[in-house]
């Protein structure tokens, strides 16, 4: 079975038309429609709208492993719950890499009392190239809250899409907002502007909240 095929799925069990969906999650129906028809991969923004919205199993939607939806998302360790939160696909730290899929590559278990507000909102990502040494690694996992105010994130760790690609910076706003510049940290590679045209043609995603070390 095919991704399109297990989203008619979703569509049959939570009795939505395309459009029902489309209007529930805030995606174009033409959107929905390629994706069911598998002629284009769902991004992971699709995909945490549809697991958030109605708790789809994630696993399950890319792989058609286990059940469609979750019997648990949180585990209880100790005194603690923990976000059992799947780690998505890589995020360049060197220069923009466009992200080609959204299958889960791991899971990582996040104690739900460090993440603000809804754990559905974050997700994960694993860090790779040298661009954000030594605050950030490679292989280190970014917890990521979605956000897509520009206005709010100057001197913040982003991700952002810039033509078409993905990338991990520091957001620094200059002109009242009219210019950002996306720094990296490691200063062997340059920084990236984005004039008034290019924001409006970028995309912010989230902000990392949060880098979990790989030792």
């Amino acid at each position: 079975m095919t991704f399109g095929e297990r989203l008619k799925e979703v569509l049959k069990k939570l009795s939505l038309t395309q459009t029902g969906l489309s209007k529930e999650i805030g995606t174009s129906n033409v959107v929905i429609n390629r994706y069911i028809k598998d002629k284009t991969t769902p991004d992971y923004s699709f995909l945490n709208k549809l697991v958030n919205k109605f708790n789809i199993n994630i696993n399950w939607l890319l792989t058609g492993e286990g059940s469609m939806f979750p019997s648990r998302n949180i585990e209880h360790i100790g005194k603690s719950d923990y976000y059992y939160m799947p780690i998505i696909d890589g995020v360049s730290c060197g220069s923009p890499q466009e992200i080609e899929s959204a299958d889960p590559l791991d899971h990582i278990l996040i104690d739900t009392n460090s993440l603000y507000g809804d754990f559905n909102d974050y997700f994960a990502f694993y860090a790779s190239g040298e661009s954000m040494e030594p605050y950030i690694s490679n292989g280190d996992v970014i917890i990521v809250k979605q956000h897509d105010d520009w206005s709010t994130v100057d001197d913040r760790i982003c991700i952002v899409r810039v033509d078409g690609e993905i990338t991990l910076k520091k957001v620094k706003s200059f002109s009242n907002g009219k210019e950002i510049l996306l720094q990296p940290y490691n200063k062997n590679f340059p920084p990236i502007l984005l004039d008034k045209e290019r924001i409006r043609n970028s995309k912010l995603i989230g902000i990392a909240v949060m880098s979990v070390r790989n030792l």
